[in-house]
């Protein structure tokens, strides 16, 4: 659990301002609200609201959903955008509170907002010519799902409170713009509720709460047992089963202290591979002659980039899959629906990973070549084909739809970011969202760079090429917040990891260890501590390793002209992290 700070402000990867709750004397009260279900249990004193962003564009909308049927009752889902952080909505209409599961009464200023509906108050009738006024709206008015107030409440936290902490692109913040819509299907509604939940459990240990959670969670199950074992889907039906298992799979990411140790799979991964063989499924790709004629859905795109992200992030720290297992053809070709669209399609900024669909593949690309060399040293075709990725990497220029970026037509001619970078004085601080999107791609960039020459061209961790590619890496992370509206679940999380990981020069080691320090002080549930505390039990065997430790300088500019004969130190590193570590990383 943990402690709601003294303002009751929480600005990282989710977002609220939840003050303390006050006695009567003023100060705040350290009895768990579980033991105050008095008269002030439905008061203002214990209400979560959001935390608006300081821009006139907010960063995220709320998504609403309407169902529409057809002559054949076939369902089909449509949203509206409302804006849920205007500066303009009382506190009233901008907050929920989890004090107490008993109704508020009508005359408190207690309001849940519809999360598809424009906000509302008890007292809006109140100057009505009728004594009574005109009946109120019901509770789920605008909404397709009819919930209780337990229910809106989870539903609300997970809309205004979670979602603006996935990401600070509002346009693909998939979570929000293409996963909430579908809460009409009740399996994903529960998933996302049951998510939400645990967040709020952290800070309100209540029993009401815990019970929902589980009742939840469990039918979000029952659902995506219901559609595994169909033995034919239709593609809804798929659809579906993609976004409960997303979301359950990102359940046991932020359940760190539930995760599976070893030598089992986690669950999270059995998941997003779970939901890769669907999207492969599903998958229309082959019916066109060329990829960049292929038209993908909003919530389609989404649903690739983020089972591509946990998939191919996962496959950086793994072993190399066995020449047994290992079948080329298929290999190749996999996460090939991450290239679908034009190329400013595939190298914008996506909200739902940090950086482009285009810089993902090549990840998952990198991982092959790796794999390829490993168990043919003698092959040409994977050195070549690694240089060649290595070449677009450096030449990759991505762009974003953030507010004042500069599009596709503009940027794919303007300056790599690292340029701006670089210029940086010493001290700056990103304060914009477009600098803090392009910067946090950039650092992707990079952490591809050197996550290619080390291991698909084996490449020593002190190289000059390695160390400079590090210095870059370093300065884009240097100038990033570390919590603030510009702080979400975007944040560059690997490439902090690996600079720490492979770092040789000790500013480099207090760039990532500075990192890690800011964003694990704040009391918010993540998948950051668990990899923190891996890389300090890294740090305590890598630079004395036998085969990890970095060569000489006279022996280390001096590599083979032949990769296939370099030391693939790479893997000597993954086993032995595998052989430390109680589990296995999550880089999510």
């Amino acid at each position: 659990r943990f402690t709601r700070p003294t303002d009751g402000r929480v600005n990282s990867y989710i977002k609220f301002n939840w003050p303390q709750r006050r006695t009567q004397g003023g100060r705040s009260s350290s009895i768990s609200a579980a033991t105050q279900r008095g008269s002030d249990a439905d008061g203002d004193d214990d209400q979560i609201e959001e935390i608006p962003r300081p821009s006139t564009q907010s960063s995220s909308a709320l998504v609403a959903t309407s169902r529409h049927h057809s002559n054949q009752h076939s369902k089909h889902l449509s949203s509206q955008i409302i804006d849920m952080l205007s500066k303009s909505q009382r506190r009233s209409d901008r907050s929920l509170s989890f004090s107490d599961s008993a109704s508020p009464s009508a005359e408190s200023n207690y309001s849940v907002t519809s999360p598809s509906a424009p906000s509302w108050s008890p007292h809006s009738w109140a100057n009505h010519s009728s004594p009574k006024g005109p009946p109120m709206l019901p509770s789920h008015f605008g909404m397709v799902s009819k919930m209780d107030k337990i229910d809106r409440q989870l539903w609300a936290f997970y809309i205004r409170n979670w979602c603006p902490g996935r990401s600070i692109l509002g346009k693909t913040n998939s979570w929000l713009q293409d996963f909430a819509p579908m809460e009409g299907n009740n399996g994903v509604l529960c998933a996302m509720q049951s998510l939400a939940g645990i967040y709020v459990y952290d800070y309100q240990p209540l029993e009401d709460i815990s019970r929902r959670i589980n009742h939840r969670f469990a039918l979000a199950e029952a659902r995506l047992s219901e559609l595994l074992s169909k033995m034919e889907l239709t593609v809804a039906e798929t659809s579906e089963l993609i976004t409960i298992s997303s979301i359950l799979s990102m359940q046991d990411i932020v359940l760190t202290e539930r995760r599976r140790k070893q030598p089992h799979n986690p669950r999270w991964l059995e998941g997003f591979k779970q939901s890769e063989h669907f999207l492969e499924q599903i998958d229309e790709g082959s019916r066109f002659w060329s990829k960049s004629n292929v038209q993908q859905s909003s919530l389609r795109i989404s649903q690739s980039i983020i089972v591509g992200r946990a998939v191919v992030l996962s496959q950086l720290m793994a072993p190399l899959k066995s020449p047994s297992v290992f079948d080329p053809e298929k290999e190749a070709a996999r996460f090939g629906w991450l290239l679908y669209g034009n190329m400013e399609d595939m190298y914008e900024i996506h909200g739902g990973c940090g950086f482009s669909k285009k810089l993902l593949h090549s990840m998952s690309q990198i991982s092959y070549c790796a794999a390829r060399l490993y168990q043919d040293p003698e092959s040409t075709i994977a050195p070549l084909t690694a240089k060649f990725l290595l070449s677009e990497l450096r030449e990759m220029r991505q762009w974003s739809s953030a507010p004042d970026s500069a599009p596709w037509e503009e940027a794919k001619s303007l300056p790599q970011t690292i340029e701006m970078v670089r210029a940086a004085p010493e001290g700056f601080v990103i304060e914009s969202a477009c600098h803090m999107t392009e910067v946090t791609a950039e650092a992707w960039r990079f952490a591809a760079i050197i996550y290619l020459q080390c291991r698909a061209l084996r490449m020593p961790r002190n190289h000059p090429e390695v160390l400079g590619d590090l210095s870059d890496l370093a300065k884009c992370i240097n100038i990033m917040p570390t919590s603030g509206y510009n702080f979400t679940a975007q944040a560059p999380l690997f490439p902090v990891f690996l600079l720490g990981m492979l770092a040789t020069v000790p500013a480099h080691v207090s760039v990532a260890q500075t990192w890690f320090e800011k964003v694990t002080s704040t009391p918010v549930r993540s998948s950051v501590p668990p990899l923190y505390d891996a890389l300090k039990r890294i740090w305590m065997w890598i630079d004395v390793e036998p085969s990890l430790k970095p060569p000489p300088k006279r022996k280390r500019a001096k590599l083979d002209v032949d990769v296939g004969k370099r030391f693939p130190w790479w893997e000597h590193l993954v086993k032995r992290v595998q052989e430390n570590e109680t589990e296995i990383l999550c880089l999510t």
